[in-house]
């Protein structure tokens, strides 16, 4: 599953990327490490503000949600959804048939068992450009508060060859879209079925993984520093 990646190319980067601007209430900053279970806001284009980036909150809530303790509970089961079972899961059949995304990635972070051992992995694209996930939204207001949560869930599929043996247990990976494919997943015009054909693992010729120090499950250190995705060998380690 998803659950650690980086978004560290700066704001002009994104933008330029994307060829669309950050809204201008957003407050982006660029972070190599972020966790799911830290409930971070990542930068998105949503289905129906398709000419801004904004930031939403990782773990989704969905809009039929009564209450702040279930809101809370509830969330950190839905920071990613099954290609497979979208349609039929409770908190994702409505929102991917009307609420539809793109989270901005620079890249992910996966963990290979080899001799009951885990190696963690930096996962990117070979062009080092943007990674577009495929992401559903929803909007919950708290109803003590009045205030409104803007989240998403990254969706997932089975694993291409290179994450079959990097994620070697669970071989999962997030759907990652490419270039036309976007403006597709956010056209709610499109036929859902037609849609769904789009939740497919990416091209592995187009990506790259290394490994990374075991900074990465340090307690208690600052993760956001580069030495986080640089290279790391393992002398135990054989090659992918």
């Amino acid at each position: 599953m998803c659950y650690f990646l980086s978004v560290n190319f700066s704001k002009e980067e994104i933008e330029q990327g994307l060829g669309t601007e950050f809204d201008d209430t957003a407050h982006y900053e660029p972070n190599f490490y972020f966790n799911a279970f830290s409930l971070p806001y990542l930068p998105i284009i949503s289905n129906d503000k398709k000419e801004i980036i904004q930031l939403f909150q990782w773990g989704l809530i969905p809009s039929w949600v009564k209450d702040e303790g279930y809101a809370e509970k509830i969330r950190l089961g839905t920071f990613n959804a099954k290609a497979e079972t979208i349609t039929e899961k409770s908190s994702f059949k409505i929102p991917v048939r009307t609420k539809r995304c793109l989270v901005m990635c620079s890249g992910f972070f996966e963990w290979q068992t080899v001799n009951n051992k885990k190696y963690p992995y930096y996962i990117q694209l070979k062009n080092n450009q943007v990674m577009t996930f495929a992401g559903i939204f929803d909007n919950w207001q708290n109803k003590s508060t009045g205030e409104i949560h803007n989240t998403f869930s990254i969706i997932t599929t089975s694993a291409n060859p290179l994450l079959e043996k990097v994620h070697n247990v669970r071989k999962r990976m997030p759907v990652i879209l490419k270039q036309g494919e976007e403006k597709l997943w956010l056209d709610m015009n499109v036929p859902l079925s037609n849609s769904l054909k789009l939740l497919q693992p990416y091209d592995e010729k187009k990506m790259k993984a290394h490994t990374v120090s075991p900074l990465i499950t340090g307690k208690g250190v600052d993760k956001n520093v580069p030495d986080l995705i640089k290279p790391y060998a393992y002398s135990n380690l054989p090659p992918l």
